[in-house]
């Protein structure tokens, strides 16, 4: 298991806190304990054993999206708060600490590969020689098929040859949660799975998954055998490769203003940031108008590290308080469906990318 850093946690511990500017749990819940120093140092007292373990603790060191926003201003370049936060509920895992709230979700996954529950619109495909194998993930698969429909239709007229397969989720709520044990099990059934598929590369469209499988797997003793590309790349090459042209009778000016939301894990860790813009500029009457915070300083729209299903409360004020930095009545695009999920909070639009090219591609 990994360990915990105690010297990088001191260093966030007891340094001036910057980060509290920017990270969204508390800003919109005031509670100390949850800033980034807050968990920083209920972390290290409890990894110290100057604290007891407890359901309390671990609540307050769960209440992080993930997002990385911490980065930001922090002076400590190799400090990765996210990541030791997530030590810390590991090893609160294995010492049989949890938090009931997440229990249900927790057993769907070792039921049904899936922590929405039992599996609905799974897909599949038969062309089992194709180089490309499409993950979507389980929230796509859940909430949000139109998306599947979209990137399979944009890769049928591209002329790309693909595949799907019946998925299992990639595991990353699992160690988010602090369960390794049993992401360790799905990173290994998916890793059979794409072995068996004959697949060269893996397209997935989902940050965490991506993520998971980049970063997560090797830590799991599971990296996988074939190249792993995220989403935004992908359709982007096709754009400017021309397997993908704007329609010719595309005209997105009754769209009126798009605005595009910068998944966290997109901007600051894969650095996609430019892709879906120079993607969306090229729709002939776009108008492109950013939200107040962009690209790597974007905010959290409250999706990430599962944080809608463990706390939906905190995670629909953190969205509220993401959508008022958008221009009013624009139509907000993006590139993860947690972030999609999140920002449907308003009665505005809200569409992944594949669904915006999906109309006005061919």
């Amino acid at each position: 298991m990994a360990e915990v850093n105690m010297e990088q946690l001191l260093n966030c511990a007891f340094c001036p806190n910057m980060c509290r500017s920017e990270c969204p749990v508390l800003q919109v819940t005031g509670r100390e304990a949850v800033a980034p120093a807050g968990k920083a140092r209920i972390s290290a007292l409890l990894n110290e054993g100057k604290l007891d373990w407890n359901e309390a603790f671990l609540e307050a060191v769960s209440n992080c999206l993930g997002c990385r926003g911490c980065t930001i201003h922090c002076p400590f370049p190799d400090l990765n708060l996210c990541d030791e936060l997530l030590y810390t509920r590991m090893k609160a895992d294995s010492k049989g600490i949890g938090l009931p709230i997440l229990d249900p979700y927790l057993n769907n996954l070792k039921k049904y590969s899936s922590p929405y529950g039992q599996k609905t619109g799974v897909i599949s495909t038969a062309n089992r020689d194709a180089d490309f194998l499409i993950f979507n993930g389980c929230t796509s698969l859940a909430n949000n098929p139109a998306s599947i429909k979209a990137t399979m239709s944009l890769l049928d007229r591209a002329g790309i040859s693909y595949q799907m397969i019946e998925e299992d989720c990639c595991g990353y709520p699992a160690q988010v949660w602090g369960n390794q044990e049993l992401a360790r099990h799905l990173a290994a059934e998916n890793k059979q799975k794409f072995r068996a598929s004959g697949a060269s590369t893996l397209v997935t469209s989902c940050p965490e998954c991506w993520l998971t499988f980049t970063d997560r797997y090797p830590d799991l003793d599971q990296a996988l055998p074939l190249e792993v590309i995220d989403g935004p790349s992908f359709f982007f090459n096709l754009v400017k490769e021309g397997y993908l042209k704007p329609k010719k009778k595309a005209d997105g000016e009754g769209l009126g203003i798009l605005s595009y939301h910068d998944p966290c894990i997109w901007a600051r860790t894969a650095r996609k940031v430019n892709e879906p813009r120079e993607i969306i500029e090229k729709i002939p009457g776009i108008k492109l108008k950013e939200p107040l915070s962009s690209k790597d300083h974007t905010r959290c729209c409250g999706g990430g590290s599962m944080f809608q299903l463990a706390f939906p409360g905190t995670a629909s004020a953190i969205a509220r308080r993401r959508l008022d930095e958008f221009p009013q009545k624009a139509a907000i695009i993006t590139a993860c469906p947690f972030c999609r999920e999140g920002l449907l909070q308003e009665d505005r639009p809200v569409w992944e990318l594949v669904e915006l090219l999906e109309q006005f591609f061919e």
